[in-house]
């Protein structure tokens, strides 16, 4: 990119986007490096909105926001909610119904390819009987786990449905197992994305993007022509492809890359943060 063409980016970009476990958080590690802590009080001092963009919701988001109090806005639940971290106030919600949570749950528990399923709402994270809680991004969060019980769930903030495999083939069944359900009972959910041991399911039309566009149409701006977002897995597809600049932390999934505008450095080396610098945004 040319000296004239970053500066015709940085006149335009006011909001940064990142998803966090890949991305701006190593897998397994539980606090953000210091140049990450430091991008996001240099995106404060530049008056560019910075956001969290991720599948993990108010339990697992754990004291990740605590590190980086200058951060704007927090949509989880790959794209279920707008948090304004700065009001601490939800801004933006789309949960799901009790009954389709009920009406799924029974129809896909006890399936052979499932290992476990969670869902959350604003206090607790519910997840089926003999789950294994003892997993580095579960071992925080004990102290919010209870098993699933569907008259304890506040059925106003219901959040994402984390479904758990044991691997790449006994997803690729699961998924097609849930989609079956949903049809079955005419659902009005989908898989939102999925990895290589799980799916996640939210109410359709739900992803990262519709909540940063409407977030972006919120502050008077347009996520097309004035927001970043980083990411490195497929529930971060529909920013990077649809935002003004997408970029693929890292190259582990190939995909990502071949629709991303550009491409950090690996997560472990603080890729967002020389990016952001090297396209001087920050």
């Amino acid at each position: 990119m040319t000296s004239k063409e970053k500066k015709e980016l940085k006149n335009q970009i006011r909001m940064v986007a990142f998803d966090v476990d890949g991305t701006i958080l190593p897998f397994s590690q539980l606090s953000f490096n210091p140049n990450i802590q430091k991008m996001f009080k240099d995106l404060e001092k530049n008056n560019i909105y910075s956001i969290i963009s991720t599948a993990r919701e108010f339990i697992t988001i754990g004291n990740l926001l605590d590190q980086i109090p200058e951060a704007n806005y927090f949509i989880g639940a790959n794209g279920m909610f707008v948090y304004d971290l700065q009001a601490k106030e939800i801004i933006y919600e789309k949960p799901i119904k009790l009954q389709d949570l009920e009406l799924l749950y029974k129809e896909i528990w006890g399936h052979s390819d499932l290992e476990s399923l969670t869902v959350t709402d604003l206090d607790w994270c519910y997840h089926s009987p003999g789950i294994n809680k003892n997993t580095w991004f579960l071992t925080p969060h004990h102290a919010k786990m209870k098993e699933i019980n569907f008259s304890e769930i506040d059925s106003k903030h219901i959040h994402i449905i984390t479904l758990g495999s044991y691997n790449e083939e006994t997803t690729t069944r699961l998924e097609e197992f849930v989609k079956h359900a949903i049809r079955k009972y005419n659902l009005p959910l989908e898989i939102n994305s999925k990895w290589h041991r799980g799916l996640f399911v939210t109410p359709k039309g739900v992803t990262k993007f519709t909540a940063l566009s409407w977030l972006a149409n919120y502050l008077g701006l347009d996520a097309s022509k004035n927001l970043i977002a980083f990411g490195d897995s497929s529930n971060d597809y529909e920013m990077i492809k649809y935002s003004a600049y997408g970029v693929a932390v890292g190259c582990e999934d190939k995909y990502i890359c071949q629709i991303a505008k550009d491409i950090a450095d690996d997560v472990k080396q603080d890729g967002t943060y020389t990016k952001l610098k090297d396209l001087q945004i920050i």
